[in-house]
């Protein structure tokens, strides 16, 4: 297939998602590169998730907002009378790896209800089979040549089905919660895909060490990558009692109940300090709790959600960055979280922990300090170690730009993403 004529489908679950701001930034990246491409979504993000700074509105296709039972029996019949041979091979496919004896009426009629569905029901495969036939065909209307899915769960269940129905290969995105927390149909997603990508070389590590199968050279790393231009160092703050920095999601991930018991720690031991949270999530009420029981409504400020476009402010005035990171209960744990590169491109010191793909970006001693994950008072210790030595913290936060510089900017991480989608998929002409 030569250049000029690739179309990629990208299939998201929902988009965009305030949470996967760096999702929203590849599309926009690769389709300012001159990629022909189209967003599909799956879902409507709700109206706290949303990014609303990427698409226009009209830029993405959501499947399930308001299909209609005519429109998935049109798209079966289409692919019925086009290619029977094909659309029976599929449902066979399908067939052979059903989860359960369930009732499927009743999993669609949960569907049709908008009833919350479990994750089984979520990821089945016969459902996606049902569903899919619509996805496939608005992507043989658009002309879709390849298709994509970001994230390895319901959108890669959606994506390899509606290939499979229009006899195109696909790859597979996977991040991070879809690789160590448990999916349904996982190996074949992977094994029919083309290629996966992934974003840490610790992902691709996890993957053979669980898939010793697949082939090590179809699983291709590459990291997201943050606006170097726009998180760029201003002025040094000048606090009255420095401030620590976190940003994220107030998941359990995240360890924001570590960063408010060293922080309670630090009050017992007299430090003077301003600890700022900017997130929203699940865990918003019992964190705001956690920081009332340990007596912290004066040192540390949750600030809610902050539009990205609105974030960098608080880099500005901050004088550390703290993420603990931490493995949740079901496995569930972070890549390299966007946050942290952004913190380290202006120049502050960074704390946080070693798992994951952490340590590939923050090198100990150099651009951060790395603990255990859940260690409180490792925790409190190298965040006080950093408050007492501001030429380390300086010197730490030099070196933490120049690494972000090296491996972590957007431009050269997209250019890096869009060459090889162009010279996987085009034969060069």
């Amino acid at each position: 297939m030569a250049a000029r004529d690739l179309k990629i489908g990208f299939v998201h679950n929902a988009f965009p998602v305030l949470s996967e701001t760096f999702i929203s930034k590849e599309m926009l990246g690769l389709k300012e590169l001159g990629m022909n491409l189209k967003i599909y979504s799956l879902f409507r993000p709700s109206v706290d998730r949303l990014d609303v700074n990427y698409p226009e509105p009209g830029e993405v296709h959501y499947l399930l907002d308001g299909l209609k039972l005519s429109t998935l029996l049109k798209a079966h019949l289409y692919f019925i009378a086009r290619s029977p041979m094909r659309y029976c091979r599929v449902l066979f496919f399908t067939l052979r790896r059903l989860q359960t004896r369930r009732s499927y009426i009743r999993t669609l009629f949960d569907f049709a209800g908008k009833k919350e569905l479990a994750k089984e029901q979520r990821q089945d495969l016969l459902l996606h089979f049902f569903l899919a036939a619509a996805l496939a065909r608005l992507m043989k209307r658009d002309g879709v040549n390849f298709l994509n899915s970001h994230f390895a769960d319901a959108a890669a269940g959606f994506t390899m089905l509606s290939a499979k129905l229009l006899g195109l290969e696909y790859g597979v995105t996977a991040h991070a919660y879809d690789i160590f927390t448990p999916q349904y149909n996982l190996p074949e997603k992977i094994g029919h895909a083309r290629f996966l990508l992934t974003c840490t070389r610790y992902n691709k590590k996890s993957l053979m060490e669980k898939y010793p199968q697949f082939d090590a050279e179809k699983i291709v790393v590459f990291y997201h990558g943050i606006d170097t231009s726009k998180f760029a160092p201003s002025a040094p703050s000048n606090n009255p009692a420095l401030e620590i920095l976190a940003v994220g999601r107030l998941t359990a991930k995240k360890g924001f109940n570590v960063l408010l018991q060293a922080c309670a720690v630090l009050r017992q031991k007299g430090v003077d300090f301003i600890c700022r949270i900017i997130g929203d999530g699940e865990e918003k009420e019992a964190l705001a709790a956690l920081g009332n029981d340990l007596n912290l409504q004066d040192c540390v400020h949750f600030v809610g959600a902050v539009p990205t476009t609105e974030i960098k402010p608080f880099y500005e005035r901050a004088d550390i960055f703290a993420l603990p990171c931490v493995i949740d209960k079901d496995g569930n744990r972070d890549g390299i979280p966007n946050v942290i590169a952004e913190a380290m491109a202006m120049e502050l010191p960074v704390v946080s922990t070693h798992i994951s793909g952490i340590p590939e970006l923050v090198q100990n001693g150099e651009t951060g300090l790395l603990v255990e994950p859940h260690d409180v008072d490792a925790l409190a210790d190298a965040l006080q170690s950093l408050m007492s030595q501001p030429a380390e913290r300086t010197k730490m936060g030099k070196n933490g730009r120049k690494r972000v510089l090296s491996i972590f900017d957007s431009r050269v991480c997209l250019e890096n993403l869009y060459t090889f989608y162009m010279n996987e998929l085009s034969n060069g002409e």
